[in-house]
């Protein structure tokens, strides 16, 4: 009997000692917004800053986002980062209406440019969710249809047309990130169920075509949202990852033959037989995509000067404007100015794409 009742006893002490069980990490969750895919935005004036369609399109915008919000919070999400992934114009503030977030969410505000699908997310991200996104280069249906920028009509990565969602979901996969749900137009659901069936969609209005979209009514939008989210994240677990298919073509079609031999001046690049297209190959996905930015910057140089050289000369001033720039070009060459000091500018801030 003595023996039994210390070896009770040594275990019941053991039991004691045991540490209690792990609690689950907070989930964090990343939420990325853009602004064509907006429920409320209609036409293409609704994304740009200044016009007064901007204005009822941050509206429409922030209740978005905010109908994600109360899903993933609902799902367990303890800690919301909101990152502006659009570029409107706007360098004053985040497109989204930022004081009417509801918590737990709070956005990402840094002091230096930042690439949205890149760098805004760290190994403490468990998932993101992208709001308002739009379909990709080459689908002529989807309102607003682009990928990146205006100035490519195809984007391909391996012979695939790529949207913006599928960028980043191949971003965030360095990291082992999910992309778990969008909102958007109903293009935009067709293009991910090719491609990343597994992230949840929550359709908001139907793509009429490029430059027009019939929207869902706000509560309807708001609640497809709200569920969307709430279950995408319920879900966590079952969540997958775009599979690596290295080495990678980026393939950019451009809109004219003079953006696309103007880009492939770009070291590595390729100019193919199509004589619009552009394509650069990489072992890295990260490469290979900050290589396109920089084929398109270099396109979209090439498109502005053709755009002066279409717009100019049909104006009534056009000599005018001619001589005028003729004579800032020769000034700037016979009496170059030296630089002025001036007081420091203000620190900027960068909410993600401005």
């Amino acid at each position: 009997m003595p023996s039994r009742v210390f070896a009770l006893a040594a275990l019941a002490a053991l039991v004691t000692a045991s540490p209690a069980p792990a609690q689950p990490r907070p989930l964090r969750v990343l939420l990325l917004y853009d602004m064509e895919g907006v429920s409320g935005a209609t036409s293409p004036k609704h994304t740009f800053f200044g016009t007064p369609e901007y204005a009822e399109a941050r509206k429409s915008l922030t209740a978005d986002v905010n109908a994600a919000i109360i899903g993933l919070k609902a799902a367990g999400a303890a800690d919301i980062l909101v990152v502006d992934g659009h570029g409107s114009g706007n360098t004053s503030g985040p497109d989204v209406l930022e004081d009417q977030l509801l918590p737990p969410a709070r956005m990402i505000s840094r002091e230096a440019p930042f690439d949205i699908y890149m760098d805004s997310y760290d190994h403490s991200i468990d998932a993101i969710v992208a709001i308002a996104m739009h379909a990709g280069a080459g689908n002529r249906l989807g309102f607003i249809s682009h990928t990146y920028t205006i100035e490519d009509i195809d984007y391909r990565i391996n012979g695939v047309p790529c949207n913006e969602t599928m960028i980043l979901a191949q971003g965030a996969a360095r990291l082992k990130i999910p992309v778990i749900m969008t909102s958007g137009d109903d293009q935009l659901e067709q293009e991910l169920r090719r491609n990343l069936p597994w992230v949840r969609h929550a359709a908001v209005k139907h793509a009429v075509d490029r430059s027009q979209a019939e929207p869902l009514p706000r509560e309807e939008a708001s609640r497809r949202i709200e569920r969307a989210a709430r279950e995408a994240l319920e879900q966590l677990a079952a969540a997958r990852l775009p599979e690596p298919s290295a080495p990678y073509r980026f393939a950019l079609t451009f809109q004219d033959s003079e953006q696309a031999r103007t880009a492939a001046l770009l070291p590595g690049a390729e100019l193919l037989p199509s004589s619009s297209t552009v394509q650069i190959r990489t072992h890295d996905f990260e490469e290979g995509y900050r290589l396109s930015l920089r084929l398109i910057s270099l396109a979209s140089l090439a498109g502005r000067a053709t755009a002066v050289q279409a717009v100019l000369p049909v104006q009534p001033n056009a000599a005018a404007l001619r001589g005028a720039i003729r004579d800032w070009l020769t000034d700037r060459w016979l009496k170059p100015q030296p630089a002025e000091p001036s007081a420091p500018p203000a620190k900027p801030r960068y909410w993600g794409a401005q």
